[in-house]
């Protein structure tokens, strides 16, 4: 086996030896003042804790908490296994429960530098040979400053720096392209199915769901469907086979409605019979916290079939086009409607009876097509845009591994 080299200039540590760890702790027990308390995800980082639980997960005696500044790091020393340690950036200070790690760097290792090494495969690899077989997959302080650690010079490390800065700026201004070609979205489709095409309507009606063109009509689903709606499969998933049908579950579809291709599992033919998806074929989550989600079957997916708690509907497509029916189920009518059933329920569910007596509004064939071409165009710069995340994410990657590893040198 080959023995790693540490690159010329470079000096080969242990990575405590320019960690510091902290406990500065809050001792305002009445109140937390101005001061956020936080807790540390493995995407998008460090998040307040109220918000993205959206509820209190903290003690209500927050004397004890950790305080963490801007520039430092922390982590869960039970979920740092799954990346759950980041770099404070978006706030000058935060409180974090006292099971958190807190640690600064000190000397000569720039804390953003090392903020890019713990979301290398090489930080990962090592977290992964530390908890193997420890109690909860726990890494603690002592066991972090142990990790081998190639240090460049500080002129060195602030250039790589500032490279993959530059990298990480062409990603966020990509992605708030993205994020607001989705707002745009949103509203657009807000104006289309409340008004129509611009400028084609001069009179409105009021309905059931709002103010429509006086030209269009308002129907129950279940009334310009050409079947009775069906329940799926109730039998279980097999190991994935591309030989078999795909098996369709209600986690296997995001709520944007695009199927996901992670964790892919398959049915077998006789079990799949009467429940094959065809073209313009339409499922409701009919249970569970994801009740009211939607997916539309394209061919190009492949063989598929659907489990037990999705609902098919099959529409006429010479009175609404399926593709019509997918963007109403992402409207704000809808979103209201669902939640409306939900509240009205003991139980987080939908049943068929209940979809087919969903209110939408019907403009002609031809209108419905010009609404759907004009939110694709938005789709397609949507998904050419993630395509070139994806693509500079990959970039990045492979330039972490070459130049937090000394492969390629850069002139400090």
């Amino acid at each position: 086996m080959r023995k790693k080299t540490t690159p010329q200039g470079w000096m080969l540590i242990k990575l405590g030896e320019y960690l510091e760890e902290l406990s500065e702790r809050h001792h305002n027990v009445s109140s937390n003042g101005d001061i956020p308390v936080l807790s540390v995800t493995n995407r998008p980082g460090f998040v307040v804790s109220e918000e993205f639980f959206d509820k209190k997960v903290f003690s209500k005696d927050l004397s004890n908490y950790k305080v963490v500044h801007k520039g430092q790091f922390a982590y869960n020393p039970s979920r740092v296994n799954v990346g759950s340690i980041a770099r404070l950036k978006e706030f000058d200070k935060g409180l974090l429960s006292p099971m958190y790690v807190v640690f600064k760097t000190k000397d000569s290792l720039d804390g953003a530098y090392l903020d890019y090494w713990i979301s290398s495969q090489r930080f990962r690899n090592l977290v992964k040979a530390s908890t193997q077989g420890s109690v909860r997959d726990s890494l603690n302080f002592s066991a972090l400053a142990e990790f081998p650690f190639s240090l460049p010079s500080e002129a060195e490390q602030r250039k790589i720096v500032s490279i993959l800065a530059c990298v990480d700026s062409v990603i966020d201004k990509t992605q708030a392209i993205i994020d607001q070609t989705q707002t745009l979205k949103k509203g657009l489709m807000q104006e289309l199915f409340t008004r129509g095409i611009p400028g084609r309507h001069k009179k409105f009606k009021k309905t059931e769901i709002g103010e429509i063109p006086d030209e269009w009509d308002i129907v129950r689903l279940g009334a310009v469907c050409i079947s009775k709606p069906e329940y799926g499969a109730n039998v279980p998933s097999k190991d994935y086979d591309p030989n078999l049908p795909r098996y369709i579950r209600i986690t296997d579809f995001s709520d944007s409605g695009e199927l996901l291709e992670d964790d892919r599992r398959s049915i077998d033919e006789e079990s799949a019979s009467g429940y094959l998806l065809s073209e313009g074929d339409f499922l409701f989550a009919r249970s569970g916290a994801t009740v009211g989600k939607t997916y539309l079957y394209d061919k190009r997916n492949g063989l598929c079939a659907f489990a037990g708690y999705l609902i098919r509907f099959r529409v006429d497509s010479k009175k609404l086009l399926p593709k019509f029916l997918f963007y109403i189920t992402h409207s704000f009518h809808y979103y209201q409607w669902v939640v409306g059933m939900l509240r009205a329920g003991a139980q987080p569910n939908i049943n068929a009876t209940e979809y087919s007596r969903l209110i939408i509004q019907l403009p002609c064939i031809e209108e419905q097509q010009e609404i759907i071409s004009i939110l694709k165009s938005l789709e397609n710069g949507i998904r050419l845009n993630k395509g070139i995340v994806s693509g500079i994410t990959i970039l990045k990657s492979a330039l972490m591994q070459v130049l937090l590893t000394g492969k390629v040198r850069v002139k400090a």
